[in-house]
């Protein structure tokens, strides 16, 4: 334990003696819902060295317990389990409870506790604060909030030699139906482990909010469309005729409804009541296209991406062709003019048919991604499954997870298939590794042999089973220079780079004006007019977030346009704030960057004039305050 924690973890014991010996504390002492529980606990008469009993359902009590949260525990063991992988050798146990506390099942290393401790982690005790004092299950059930309790935060000294993080777990109407918690011993705390129980707890929530209606279409969105898919992504659930059935908490957050489901459930709300589009039309350019993303607007205005996922089979009396997905942008769409971008795509086609491996070297926001879904839309197998991983947005147990997935009956008492890991379900298709270059060392070893023999293991199985994929990868580092710092296996870089294409920065093209005209065809506004003077604004800067940038300055623009002229002062804050910095900067370092051209200075100085006059006034002739709020220096100023 470093210096810093000891102190900590010594302040808290003081503050704990403290506060049992005279009922008050020192303000910031602890956490505010730490301090909530002791004076809960000290109104209850709760005893601060141990437990009266251990307060253990009998097996027959326990039994109809369980029976009662079948589904409950049903689709949380797959994810303790993935959670108990996790934190594997590091003496920590997981735990389901219900909503009163009562542990459910657990899983994991009991040897780092006692036997005393041990029964109390055991299915069947319960961890309700009335008797059990301040501890993560207890204390997150009143709290309604994710907790973490360690040491002698536990108002009980029985506790003090546990770390403890639990999270509540709401069913699909919101309702709070669990915790999931992890305790370990105290003398080796772990720093992710409250992260790692909030995922594992989403993806609960999330299997019980998908297995909870009997609904036709199911409609996954975010406002960044990379979350599609993700623990993040917000889910609601139609009829067929366009009725909400329900929606989980990410998507009631997005919608900013205030409202529980059986409220929202007793209003009936219709689709084209929250989006500005109607079933009829969302059918048509959707529905059946499981993989496409397509913008998407809230009846207030707020633009969101979204795919459509039907949950009824229909009834077949002839084998139809499949249908094609459609892309954002296919290929020949792309190549717009750039001759670099012209030789990537001439050489993709090129390999098109050969089963070679693709890897897609850029900087960030150079359009990898994209890029890649034309390829695979190129290709023969655009009729089959693209699925796309990126390897830096998980941390390593998730990515594994999520890669290899779970064998059906791997658990104790499943009564569900696993889940269906990402490569197996890109059999048949593309499978897409983004930020490949984050991939842990660990995993860059499972994944060569699966690339090798072509077969893939799920977690908890001895069996592999053959898959047939397209690998296409993408990466913004320079994977020489990582393999060369063993930092990536060179056996796997080999495997990966059959043919290697980099992507261009934005600053390097020659293709603006066409690449404005894609993008304004992909936010269904082709037709949309940019003024002369933005477009000379466009060429000049230097555009430090690439295409990814140029996309959301257009996107916010078209929004703040309404239809007009896409002009100046249709432009955030925040980027003519960058316009001005780099304009300031590009002056006085000369060749840094290519300076803004003449033309852009008067309009410029225009905004710029406007943005100052506005903050001095209200700052009062502050040049430290107005440089301050303009995010640039007082010379500058």
């Amino acid at each position: 334990m470093s210096t810093e924690s000891s102190k900590k973890a010594s302040n808290i014991v003081l503050a704990r003696q403290q506060f049992i010996a005279r009922g008050n504390l020192q303000v910031g002492t602890i956490a505010e819902e730490i301090e909530r529980s002791w004076r809960r606990c000290l109104d209850n008469g709760v005893d601060v060295h141990a437990p009266k009993d251990m307060q253990v359902l009998t097996a027959h009590e326990l039994s109809i317990r369980q029976e009662k949260n079948q589904l409950l525990i049903a689709h949380a063991e797959p994810e303790m389990a993935t959670l108990t992988e996790q934190i594997a050798h590091t003496r920590s146990l997981v735990v389901l409870t219900d909503h009163e506390g009562v542990i459910l099942r657990s899983m994991g290393d009991q040897h780092f506790i006692d036997d005393a401790q041990r029964v109390s982690l055991s299915p069947g005790a319960s961890w309700n604060e009335a008797h059990r004092g301040t501890n993560a299950i207890g204390t997150a059930l009143i709290e309604q909030s994710a907790m973490t309790v360690q040491g002698a935060e536990h108002f009980m000294s029985y506790h003090h030699a546990l770390s403890c993080s639990a999270v509540p777990i709401f069913d699909a109407q919101n309702t709070l139906l669990a915790t999931l918690d992890v305790s370990n011993d105290l003398s080796t705390p772990q720093q992710h482990t409250l992260a790692l129980v909030k995922m594992a707890a989403q993806m609960i929530e999330n299997r019980l909010f998908r297995a909870s209606y009997q609904a036709d279409f199911a409609l996954h969105f975010h406002v960044r469309p990379e979350f599609i898919g993700t623990l993040w992504e917000g889910i609601a659930m139609f009829s067929d005729e366009g009725e909400l059935m329900g929606i989980n908490r990410s998507g009631q957050f997005q919608l900013n409804f205030h409202l529980n489901q059986r409220a929202m459930l007793a209003q009936a709300i219709q689709f084209d009541q929250l989006f500005d589009m109607s079933v009829a039309e969302l059918k048509k350019q959707a529905l059946g296209n499981a993989s496409m993303l397509f913008p998407l607007r809230f009846s207030n205005g707020a633009r969101v991406y979204a795919r459509v996922q039907s949950l009824v089979q229909p009834k077949r009396t002839h084998v139809a062709q499949p249908m094609r997905r459609t892309s954002a942008a296919s290929l020949d769409m792309l190549n717009s003019g750039d001759p670099q971008i012209a030789l990537a795509i001439k050489q993709v086609k090129q390999v098109l048919t050969k089963s070679i491996p693709i890897l897609i070297q850029g900087e960030t926001g150079v359009g990898k991604e994209l890029f890649a879904r034309a390829i695979h839309e190129a290709s023969d197998r655009a009729n089959q499954p693209w699925i796309a991983v990126n390897c830096a947005a998980l941390p390593e147990g998730l990515i594994e997870a999520e890669l290899f997935g779970y064998e059906e009956g791997a658990f104790t008492g499943a009564k569900r298939k696993g889940s269906i890991g990402r490569i197996e379900q890109a059999d048949g298709g593309t499978l897409f590794l983004d930020e490949i270059g984050d991939m842990p060392l660990s995993l860059q070893a499972r994944l060569l042999r699966v690339l090798q023999e072509r077969t893939v293991t799920p977690l908890g199985s001895a069996k592999s089973k053959p898959v047939n994929f397209s690998l296409i990868s993408a990466t913004n580092q320079k994977l020489k220079e990582k393999v060369a710092a063993g930092e990536f296996r060179s056996d796997l870089y080999y495997r990966i780079n059959g043919l290697s294409v980099s992507l261009p920065a934005l600053r390097e093209r020659t293709d603006l004006d066409k690449l404005l005209h894609l993008i304004l065809q992909i936010e269904q506004v082709a037709h949309a007019e940019i003024t002369p003077q933005v477009m000379q604004i466009f060429e000049s800067h230097p555009w430090p977030g690439n295409i990814r940038q140029l996309h959301n300055v257009i996107r916010t623009a078209i929004a703040l346009a309404d239809d007009m002229p896409i002009a100046m002062e249709h432009f955030t804050k925040d980027f003519i704030d960058e316009l001005l910095e780099q304009n300031d900067v590009t002056q006085q370092v000369s060749g840094a960057q290519k300076p803004l051209k003449s033309v852009a200075s008067p309009l410029l100085k225009e905004v710029a004039d406007d943005l100052v006059q506005r903050a001095m006034q209200q700052h009062q002739g502050n040049v430290s305050a107005v440089a301050r709020q303009l995010g640039i220096s007082r010379n500058t100023l």
